[in-house]
């Protein structure tokens, strides 16, 4: 198991990992990307700069559900997904404009063992 401790620069604190991020075609890569844990997401949300900066294809969209029911159709991209040194994994992830960082969501965080200890601000992840 990974120990990360959470971000206390949010109010409230929140559990956040390093990521790498690759297009699974060309190979283009971004490490130690950070990646906030979504427990309440569906899928993993990438902000769109790092859809340009890795130059991933689209390959359709999503209807996504938000807060008070509303739902809207969002672009999805193929992308490899490593949480540290984690095997990766290829995932369809949607991409929005604005988001400051990496959303992981059960699409990803399924996969992996989560522990949240939230009084004493750590996230362990094997």
């Amino acid at each position: 198991m990974i120990r990360y401790h959470y971000l206390t620069q949010l109010q409230p604190p929140a559990p956040f990992v390093h990521v790498t991020l690759r297009n699974p075609v060309t190979g283009a890569e971004e490490q130690l990307v950070p990646a906030q844990l979504d427990t309440a997401a569906d899928r993993t949300l990438l902000p769109d700069t790092l859809v340009r900066s890795l130059a991933l294809a689209q390959i359709g969209t999503v209807p996504i559900g938000g807060v008070g029911g509303i739902t809207q159709t969002m672009p999805s991209y193929p992308v490899q997904v490593a949480v540290h040194n984690l095997p990766p994994q290829v995932i369809e992830a949607v991409a929005s404009a604005g988001e400051a960082w990496v959303l992981l969501g059960r699409d990803l965080l399924n996969s992996h063992r989560l522990l949240l200890d939230g009084p004493q601000l750590f996230l362990e992840i094997g």
